[in-house]
């Protein structure tokens, strides 16, 4: 079985919004260059996505105005009405959520594939749901899930991991979810994540055992369990070196700088301040493509970076995340609970360092 294509996930993304009444009839759908933007895909993955939704009837192009939900067909109000006609005590026992932060990333796009592609394999469709890194949109999709009465959710955090009632209100009902990649430590349920410490240790002891002494890191500015663990590596590699750890060479960059063109002068400034580093740590995709912006600046291509995830950079060692192993687990562990067993726990999936050497 192959994985699903983005179109397809933009695709289904669209379908369910327009489905659950998100986007009523004549309302206006997103213009492509709008979609680009959004899932940083190409307009030919857009046009597919599209053309797809209108041979499906739920959207119409008008030449000129733009694009709008169509009246919904009888097929795809049929499909609609089984699924509203489901109260939450009937449950939708072959339907779980999905709730993700963002498509923009290339690790979450391979989540959604995998997690469709396991939940299939194991009998069941995957409704989802996107927060856009807001905590205020994730309690409404969890609310909405429960609401038609999905059996189980799959839950990847928002980027700063805000308290959230709904997700406590999951936690003691003991309703069968799962968190993937980040959590919430306040919240005593399944978790699966990659080794984020361990890989951040073995780049950190890779880079020093190459003679670097002045690592920066940089790194979004914000507390997940993600970053906190990474950042915990990477002192651990120094303390069991017994070396001291220069934190001026920390840069963390404020969330409202980070997608904005700001970003690559922020970090073009601080590298400017600190010619003696040699090396950079970035904590995410997004931070090592910024820093490499930064470098390319200020003529100092010979510092070396790695990156945690792949950030599609030419020669730029980086550690690799495995999706599918988190997937399949978030899978399993989530089919275990709606199969009545609780047993909170944390799974954590080996991770890879890819050095530059080993790139095709």
């Amino acid at each position: 079985m192959g994985k699903l294509p983005l179109y397809k996930q933009i695709q289904s993304y669209y379908r369910e919004r327009i489905l659950t009444g998100e986007l009523r009839y004549k309302d206006r759908v997103p213009s492509e260059q709008e979609i680009m933007d959004e899932f940083r895909v190409s307009k030919i993955t857009v046009k597919n996505a599209l053309i797809s939704l209108a041979e499906e009837g739920l959207i119409t192009r008008i030449q000129g105005k733009g694009t709008f939900v169509a009246q919904v067909n009888d097929e795809a109000l049929s499909v609609n009405s089984e699924l509203q006609s489901r109260s939450p005590a009937d449950g939708m026992n072959d339907i779980i959520g999905f709730i993700i932060p963002t498509l923009k990333t290339k690790v979450i796009q391979k989540l959604v594939d995998y997690v469709e592609l396991h939940a299939k394999e194991a009998g069941y469709q995957t409704i989802l749901h996107i927060t856009r890194e807001s905590s205020v949109e994730e309690s409404k999709a969890i609310n909405k899930l429960t609401e038609i009465g999905v059996k189980g959710i799959i839950v990847f955090p928002t980027e700063d991991e805000k308290y959230n009632e709904s997700l406590l209100r999951l936690s003691l009902d003991k309703f069968p979810f799962v968190f993937i990649d980040r959590y919430l430590r306040n919240i005593d349920t399944y978790q699966i994540i990659s080794d984020n410490a361990a890989g951040s240790y073995e780049t950190i002891n890779y880079l020093l055992s190459k003679g670097h002494q002045n690592i920066a890191l940089i790194s979004p500015d914000n507390t997940n369990t993600a970053i906190e663990d990474r950042t915990l590596g990477f002192e651990k590699a120094y303390i069991d070196r017994r070396i001291s750890i220069d934190k001026t060479l920390w840069c963390h960059v404020p969330l409202d700088i980070l997608r904005t063109d700001q970003a690559e002068p922020y970090v073009t400034a601080f590298l400017n301040l600190h010619p003696e580093v040699s090396a950079i740590y970035a904590l995410s995709a997004e931070t090592a493509q910024i820093a490499y912006q930064s470098l390319g600046k200020l003529d100092r291509r010979e510092t070396e970076i790695v990156s945690f995830d792949n950030p599609d950079l030419p020669g730029i060692s980086y550690v690799s995340q495995n999706e599918n192993l988190l997937a399949q687990a978030a899978v399993t562990l989530l089919k275990s609970q709606m199969e009545g067993e609780y047993l909170p726990q944390q799974t954590v999936i080996e991770v890879e360092l890819i050095l530059n050497d080993q790139l095709p």
